[in-house]
């Protein structure tokens, strides 16, 4: 089945509307708990009536629970504040690469409750299927989970096929090209299944565990084995027409340059990622890296490969913001910290040289505060809740 676009908007039917006023009013509750009705309606822009509609709802279901214990209005009527209620249920976010499947359990609330990581072989994507199964189980099953589990989401490498379920890799793992991820998975689990590119899923959890509900509205770029981008305008996810966009990246850096695991030539991440670090320094994988010693004595390799990599993501950046006219830029990744605040320190710079001078608002560089473990799963955990949202 093919992915067709049409020149016509959609309208949407009631149920539709209810499910995105009810994600609404929950994230304005989770993003500010003590929030009250009225603040709600402000923020959202829906009447009183909905808002009182919406929250009964939640109350009757034991999601939120209303108590008077903010201060009384001049009128001497309490305020009533709104807080989830974090046992009402849980969510379950998984997320695999080239070597480790992640799971973490999520409560509504926010609160990670419990994670897990396990090796896999991605070669094989049935035994990977089977090792994401095996995290699902355990988390499921885990002692501390709290109340009915929602869903699942799957935080996956490369571009996704969000219509037919499959997870598009390259020619360097064949195996994968048209195997059935989503139906295979869901053989194994016993929950919808909700599949998230990469790149987005982690913008998505900085923007729940980090600092993007701050922003609202953000670039955010991930330096893992490859290099992951999301972009966030006014607090909602931008996907593409086929749920892959913002594959920064995949932005061609250099004409000349080498292959790419994507199969197209000189991609920004051919230099911007762990795979490009470790062919800087001479290794022929990521695991012969060792980022600690890195940070602990001096490498000339290390500080040419910090100059190059800064100045490509410099300049991409600084052209993805003039076009698509977002000033914040969140940069995580699985570098050390301070590794990272010098690879951000040269990409500042060069994007200074680069950004369009005449627009409000310069470009701001921010480090990410995301756990940079597990942020691709935190993410994917907030889908079941939120993908009426997002």
């Amino acid at each position: 089945m093919s992915i067709k676009h049409s020149r016509h908007q959609h309208g949407f039917n009631g149920p539709r509307v209810r499910d995105l006023n009810r994600a609404l009013v929950l994230e304005a509750i989770r993003q500010d708990p003590g929030i009250g009705r009225a603040e709600i309606a402000a923020s959202t822009r829906l009447t009183a009536a909905t808002i009182t509609n919406i929250v009964t709802a939640l109350i009757g279901e034991g999601a939120v629970e209303e108590a008077a214990e903010r201060e009384a209005r001049t009128t001497g009527q309490p305020v009533r504040s709104l807080r989830i209620i974090p046992g009402y249920a849980a969510t379950i976010g998984l997320h695999f690469d080239h070597e480790f499947a992640t799971g973490v359990l999520v409560d509504v609330a926010g609160n990670v409750i419990h994670e897990a990581r396990q090796q896999l072989s991605i070669e094989d994507p049935a035994s990977a299927v089977r090792v994401l199964a095996k995290l699902y189980d355990g988390l499921r099953d885990h002692p501390r989970r709290v109340g009915k589990l929602l869903g699942v989401g799957v935080s996956v490498m490369g571009a996704i096929d969000p219509v037919r379920g499959l997870v598009c890799q390259s020619a360097e793992y064949p195996a994968w090209r048209e195997f059935g991820f989503r139906d295979a998975l869901s053989q194994l689990v016993d929950h919808e299944i909700h599949i998230e590119n990469n790149g987005t899923a982690a913008g998505l959890g900085e923007y729940w565990f980090g600092d993007g509900r701050r922003l609202g509205s953000y670039l955010h770029v991930f330096i893992g084995n490859g290099l992951g981008g999301a972009l966030l305008m006014n607090r909602r996810a931008v996907r593409g027409l086929t749920g892959n966009g913002c594959e920064i990246g995949h932005v061609n850096a250099h004409r000349e340059g080498k292959p790419c695991f994507c199969g197209a030539r000189g991609c920004l991440e051919t230099v911007v990622s762990l795979r490009g670090l470790a062919h800087a320094l001479g290794h022929d994988h990521v695991a012969e890296l060792d980022l600690a010693a890195l940070h602990a004595r001096q490498s000339e390799a290390f500080d040419a490969w910090v100059e190059q990599a800064g100045t490509d993501l410099g300049r991409v950046l600084a052209g993805v913001s003039n076009v698509v006219d977002v000033s914040d830029i969140i940069v995580n990744g699985l570098l050390p910290p301070e590794l990272l605040q010098r690879l951000l320190a040269r990409t500042r710079e060069v994007a200074a040289e680069y950004e369009m001078n005449g627009r409000p608002g310069r470009l701001t560089f921010h480090q990410g505060r995301a756990n940079r473990e597990i942020s691709a799963a935190l993410g994917a955990a907030t889908v079941p809740l939120y993908g009426n949202l997002f």
